[in-house]
Order: C-alpha cells, then structure tokens, then sequence
C-alpha cells in the first residue's frame, strides 16, 4: 500500500479509499462557529502537518498564502504530534478526516475545508506479473474493506 500512486508499468496500482483533509482546532477555538474554513482563514496561526499525509495540493495552496518569512506550517512526525500541538492550544491541524475523528476525546474539534477539495488517496499496488493466490486474496480482501468503510462514512 501507499499514498502514491506509480507510473511503473511493472507495478498494478489502484486507488482502495480517498479521505478528506480537514482543520483540527482546539475545543475552544474562536473558529468553531464556522461550519467550514478556508485555507485563508488559517494563515495568522500556526499549522501543524504531519509529514507522511501528503496532499499537493493543499500544501501548494498553504505555501501561496504564507509569507516567506514565517515559518507558520510546521512539519511533525506523527499525527500524535499535530493533535498535542492542537489539543494544547498552540495552533491547528490539517489531517485525515478519519484521524480527527477519532481523537475528539483528546480535546480537539474538525471542520472540513471550504476550498477544497484536498484529499489523500491510498493505493494498494502489487507487480503485474504476480499470480499469486495470497495477492490475489490480499486485493479483494482490502478492495471489499474499502468498500464497507467509503460506505459507513457516507455523509448523511
């Protein structure tokens, strides 16, 4: 699996779910009254990212609108580091919706991003040439889980 796709023809790749990006906020943040933010509405604060979500095309948009001298999107090694910074009052998250969601208990709120959409794919990729029945099982497995998880997280 990985969160890049591959121009390799020797390698099968193919898309198993997309999760939005969204902002995580501390619980008492002045944004909250927002139902959605812009990326515009982040750039007096500190953002916290974590370096394995990559989105090209959020990070482009954040580097368009922060000034070069200020270092206000901060690179961290896990996603339990952005929730810390956020949780702690020190700035705000863009993550995975799917990780936000799952750390509401730690003191952190999420709203989805109003310019977007930013999202991050995860691909399961296996070489062409390989016929191998655990493969083979490995793919619909992870195809049919996909499908159950993209369909318990339709919005209502």
């Amino acid at each position: 699996m990985s969160l890049h796709g591959s121009s390799d023809p020797a390698l099968k790749t193919q898309p198993l779910w997309i999760e939005n990006m969204v902002v995580a906020m501390p619980t008492r943040f002045h944004l909250l009254d927002q139902a959605k933010i812009t990326i515009a509405d982040l750039q007096d604060y500190p953002i916290y990212r974590w370096q394995a979500e990559d989105c090209p095309l959020l990070d482009e948009k954040l580097a368009s609108l922060m000034p070069l001298d200020q270092q206000n999107v901060q690179r961290v090694t896990s996603f339990e580091m952005v929730a810390l910074w956020v949780a702690a009052g020190y700035g705000v998250g863009v993550s995975a919706r799917s990780r936000i969601e799952h750390s509401h208990e730690w003191g952190i709120a999420m709203r989805p991003l109003a310019d977007g959409p930013y999202e991050i794919v995860t691909y399961l990729q296996r070489p062409h040439a390989q016929t191998d029945s655990v493969f083979e099982r490995f793919e619909r497995r992870a195809l049919e889980v996909a499908k159950t998880d993209t369909a318990q997280r339709v919005p209502r």
